[in-house]
């Protein structure tokens, strides 16, 4: 079967993701839209262009052509491997409840952060992994990981370290968490592992997963993918606010 290289916004058919280009992919929408279109696209290891059409146009273009005086810019992904169980009840035995628990893994890749946690009241106990073992132990709601281009996003909201875009590093910063977790790590891989009564979020860019009984999370470094930019000094100067 051949894959799917056109998509149209289910709620607005002026917004579209276009891989049909041979040299390029086009993402017409607000930010959200390009973020699908590298999440569906990156393996074919081409440029994104972005055309603004939406609320949030941080990393979009205002003209739908490319300029002749346009920049490729590489950015790096964060690779994320969730470890869960999965508990399948296969029905009442003599024995009681027949639970199977199967161990199951999931892969994402983020181009801005990865948020790790529970609601507004949870209260987890994490310990982190990390090449330089900085971190360690704590509890609290969440945890946030981001990239240069996406730490003044969520990360800046929660006080994090703003990155410069020829950093590798990731971000590091806690939510309502019992001592302060604010740090910026090479990008290694780096594993959370997780006690919660309840399940946990997993957010990839702002894409919400709920998975039940996660054991950790590893992350590590992810793809590059390029983004194509008529005006890069306005997205420089665009981080600044």
């Amino acid at each position: 079967m051949s894959e799917k290289l056109f998509y149209k916004d289910e709620y607005d058919d002026d917004k579209f993701i276009d891989a049909t280009h041979n040299d390029f992919i086009i993402a017409k929408g607000g930010d959200g839209t390009l973020l699908k279109a590298i999440n569906k696209f990156k393996h074919l290891k081409k440029p994104f262009f972005g055309i603004a059409a939406g609320t949030k146009n941080f990393l979009m273009n205002e003209s739908k052509n490319i300029s002749k005086n346009a920049k490729l810019k590489k950015f790096r992904l964060i690779k994320v491997k969730v470890t869960f169980t999965e508990k399948i009840d296969k029905g009442f035995t003599l024995n009681g409840n027949n639970i199977v628990e199967t161990k199951k893994t999931k892969e994402y890749q983020a181009f801005n952060d990865v948020c790790y946690g529970g609601d507004m009241d949870s209260w987890i106990s994490f310990n982190v992994h990390d090449k330089d073992k900085i971190i360690g132990k704590f509890k609290g709601g969440g945890i946030i990981i981001s990239t240069a281009q996406g730490s003044t996003g969520i990360n800046k909201n929660n006080n994090g370290v703003i990155l410069p875009l020829s950093s590798c590093n990731w971000s590091i910063t806690g939510d309502k968490c019992n001592r302060t977790i604010h740090y910026v790590i090479e990008p290694k891989k780096t594993t959370i592992m997780s006690n919660s009564r309840t399940p946990v979020s997993v957010w990839v860019d702002g894409s919400n997963h709920i998975i039940s009984n996660v054991e950790k999370i590893e992350i590590s470094k992810g793809d590059k993918v390029t983004v194509i930019f008529n005006n890069y000094e306005d997205f420089k100067r665009k981080r600044r606010f």
